[in-house]
């Protein structure tokens, strides 16, 4: 038996772990960067679609191009049929904002978590726009090739045993064994755990959401009728979702003669109701019992030979759920490992990037940082995830509260948020935004306040005074706030936080702050995270805010607590702490005689509104049939 030492050890070799190899790999060339997974690849894996978001992953991981010139079906969007009429909502990604030409790539100038309204003009975050519908034996082969081209040590048909924390350290003994009757055990620095659904660090230590407890039954198609074509080319197309009676169904091309199909059901209907049913036989039931998609596959065939052990059908339970905890000494999860969201939204292989990435460069942070605390620093790296899952995880939410299709009751038992009212065409913008990854989205509406407020809640996972995290959003002055009182809506802390900083380009490296920080899990969401630089010594004034009504009595707490301070400047830096507080939500600032601020008015909103379709440039026609 083997015993060596690494600086990190990867677990699993999905998007994920892949992604985290090759970033960790490509910044920190002299680092030991083993990555073990016990298939060999390739080797099928459900979840086939991307969403833009994702894209700025790929360029730092370098294969954007390599994808974009690739044969994978280019995504441009995604066509649902949900609600009372079946009209489509087609969420276009192409009128999201202005397309232009940068370094020879398409880019979608959008809102991203760099919030441009928060940190001034000019200051967006430039992503692709196209994302990528995928088949994941090549999709992943290609991600697990590239870790190894970028120096990770890439070790398939392995499987960790375990592992085991060393008395003492922060360092885990990882035990392993191959295929080829070998083991071994490796003494790491670091672990991260992208063994998807298995969490092997995470195990035992999870919750999950009872509601969002389904069945995904899924088969691949030959013979099928595309059902989004542009300019009647087969080399995109957008995913489509149509809602049917006991569940959904997704149907989107992998190739010009291959179909992904799939009938996700609840829980209670795939054991009680389907305990004797043939799943193939449901599986067609399911797809003639759609008006949509009925006529599509007349002369569909189910394929043999892509799912293992030449299976026609196969089945999977789709449990949303997440890790109590995704980080501790020495190690943090990745992807599913961390969390796992409904696949109503395409999300699962973008999150697995966008985690891998983070935690990427949060490991490379901490390793060119020795002078930062590794926990808070990894505690940012788990704000960050909870606030991309859970946006998504809410938004799954209300996407199935909100589809009344069908009178049964698999729909009625999802009412899991209280709309104003069904969307209408003018939120559907907003809706394309958040489908694409991108948040906030107030700068894509021009609807009423009685429809844009809820959506904005709904789909980043706030509560009501969202809209008051926006400078010109209702929030007063410094000076107004002198002598208001508030109410504390979520305890928060003054802690590090962490972004990549675009701006400067692809560096590896995480720019390092203090922010307000909160552990309310309501709040966990990416308006609540609109980054503001604080500095560190007003940490005692933040405690203090926690325990005070009113701001004089905090500025009478700040003098007392920081007696050197330049009384002015001392009574500004409060003054900004308490309204950075109130944009974030996690306070609620009180006006006049004990009158509760008002909601934002919908001119602010309207003010700062994108006129999408008018900027969009001329795209190739869109043909549904």
């Amino acid at each position: 038996m083997t015993v060596e030492h690494a600086d990190c050890v990867v677990l699993g070799g999905g998007p994920a772990g892949s992604t985290f190899a090759a970033i960790a790999s490509k910044y920190a060339p002299g680092a030991r960067v083993l990555l073990l997974e016990k298939a060999r690849f390739p080797r099928w894996h459900v979840g086939e679609s991307t969403i833009p978001a994702a894209n700025g992953v790929f360029v730092d991981l370098g294969i954007y191009q390599t994808l974009l010139d690739s044969d994978f079906v280019k995504k441009m969007g995604v066509t649902f049929i949900w609600g009372q009429d079946r009209r489509p909502w087609n969420a276009d990604y192409l009128t999201l904002k202005t397309i232009s030409r940068h370094d020879g790539a398409d880019i979608l100038e959008v809102t991203g978590q760099d919030f441009e309204r928060l940190l001034g003009p000019g200051q967006t975050q430039r992503t692709p726009y196209s994302a990528f519908n995928v088949e994941r034996s090549r999709f992943d082969k290609l991600l697990l090739d590239n870790a190894r081209r970028l120096g990770a040590d890439v070790r398939e048909g392995t499987r960790a045993r375990g592992a085991t924390p060393v008395a003492g350290t922060t360092q885990h003994e990882i035990a392993w064994e191959d295929d080829e009757g070998r083991s071994g055990t490796i003494i790491a620095d670091f672990v991260l755990d992208a063994t998807g659904l298995s969490h092997i660090l995470t195990r035992g230590e999870r919750v999950y959401d009872e509601t969002l407890n389904n069945f995904a039954i899924y088969g691949y198609l030959s013979g099928a009728e595309w059902k989004v074509t542009y300019s009647g080319d087969r080399d995109r197309s957008t995913v489509f979702i149509a809602a049917i009676e006991h569940g959904w169904i997704w149907y989107f091309p992998l190739g010009p003669d291959l179909m992904t199909v799939g009938v996700v059901t609840n829980r209670h209907h795939f054991t009680d109701q389907l305990a004797n049913v043939d799943l193939e036989t449901f599986f067609w039931d399911s797809l003639r019992s759609c008006p949509e998609v009925s006529g599509l596959v007349t002369n569909a065939r189910l394929r043999d030979d892509i799912l293992p052990k030449g299976a026609r059908v196969g089945a999977c339970r789709d449990w949303s759920s997440w890790a109590k905890e995704p980080v501790g000494p020495g190690w943090a999860a990745a992807g599913d490992a961390a969390m796992f969201v409904d696949p109503i939204l395409s999300t699962g292989v973008t999150l697995a990037l966008q985690t891998g990435h983070r935690a990427a460069y949060t490991w490379l942070t901490q390793r060119a940082r020795p002078d930062l605390p590794a926990a808070p620093l990894w505690r940012a790296y788990a704000d960050y995830l909870r606030g991309e899952y859970g946006a998504f995880l809410t938004l799954a939410r209300y996407f199935y509260g909100n589809n009344k299709a069908a009178p049964s009751w698999w729909w009625e038992a999802q009412q899991l948020v209280n709309a104003s009212g069904r969307l209408r065409l003018a939120d559907r913008q907003a809706f394309t935004m958040a489908t694409a990854g991108f948040f906030p989205v107030t700068r894509a509406l021009g609807a009423g306040a009685e429809t844009v407020v809820p959506l904005i809640q709904g789909i980043t996972g706030g509560a009501k005074g969202l809209e008051a995290i926006y400078h010109d959003a209702g929030v007063p002055q410094p000076e107004v706030l002198a002598e208001a009182a508030y109410t504390v809506v979520a305890p928060c802390r003054l802690d590090l936080r962490t972004e990549p900083n675009l701006e400067r380009g692809l560096t590896g490296r995480l720019e390092v702050y203090h922010d307000l920080v909160t552990e309310t899990p309501q709040m966990s969401h990416r308006l609540a995270a609109a980054p503001a630089r604080i500095d560190p010594s007003l940490a005692p004034v933040v405690a203090a805010m926690q325990r005070c009504a009113d701001v004089p009595a905090l500025l009478a707490e700040a003098r007392a607590l920081l007696p050197g301070r330049d009384p002015e400047a001392l009574r500004g830096a409060v003054l900004a702490l308490v309204r950075i507080a109130a944009m974030k939500g996690f306070i609620r600032v009180e006006e006049g005689e004990g009158e509760a601020q008002e909601e934002a008015p919908i001119e602010a909103l309207a003010r700062s509104q994108v006129q999408a379709q008018a900027e969009a440039p001329a795209r190739p026609e869109a043909r549904c049939v």
